[in-house]
């Protein structure tokens, strides 16, 4: 079975999935969003300090849409995109 795989060359390995590497390239240190509002996993179990969430995949979606970019470029300046 193939893993899915990164446009920057990562490739899933492990525990680590592809949604965990995107949400690390993209998620700024002090997790503001553009919105202005801040979006980190909070005290009630897997939700966000803004409310959403519910489950861990809820969660992780939330991050991936608050945080990737139009251009899918990270904060280290790499287009990051699944590609398989």
């Amino acid at each position: 079975m193939a893993s899915a795989r990164c446009a920057c060359g990562f490739s899933e390995a492990g525990d680590e999935t592809i949604d965990d590497h995107l949400a690390e390239v993209f998620t700024p240190d002090d997790g503001k969003g553009p919105d202005g509002t801040v979006h980190l996993e909070w005290e009630a179990a897997l939700s966000c300090r803004c409310g959403a969430g519910g489950s861990a995949a809820e969660l992780d979606a939330h991050f991936l849409t608050v945080f990737t970019p139009a251009d899918h470029v990270g904060q280290d300046g790499v287009r990051h995109e699944r590609v398989g």
